[in-house]
């Protein structure tokens, strides 16, 4: 064999393998941006979601103060029963 051609076609699947390397690191790249712009766009909704379902409480408990402090007092009452059980039981 021909020692040229041989190194011919050696540089020559050395580039083809360069060029697919490259290749592949791009569509990566690319994936990559996609998924962290799609992930940031999920983000942003569950931050307008949760400051959509804050203000409709705040609202609520405006419109209804006595309501939410017997809802308040109750949800209390029930926690503090909720750990003197645990307490009690740790004994």
């Amino acid at each position: 064999m021909n020692p040229s051609f041989t190194a011919t076609n050696s540089e020559n699947v050395a580039t083809e393998a360069t060029r697919q390397a490259e290749h592949l690191a791009d569509t990566a790249g690319d994936a990559a941006a996609k998924a962290s712009g799609a992930a940031r766009e999920r983000a942003d909704q569950a931050q307008r979601w949760a400051r959509s379902r804050w203000s409709n409480l705040q609202r609520s408990l405006e419109a209804q103060p006595y309501q939410s402090s017997v809802w308040a007092l109750g949800i209390g009452f029930a926690a503090g029963l909720l750990v003197m059980g645990l307490l009690r039981g740790r004994r």
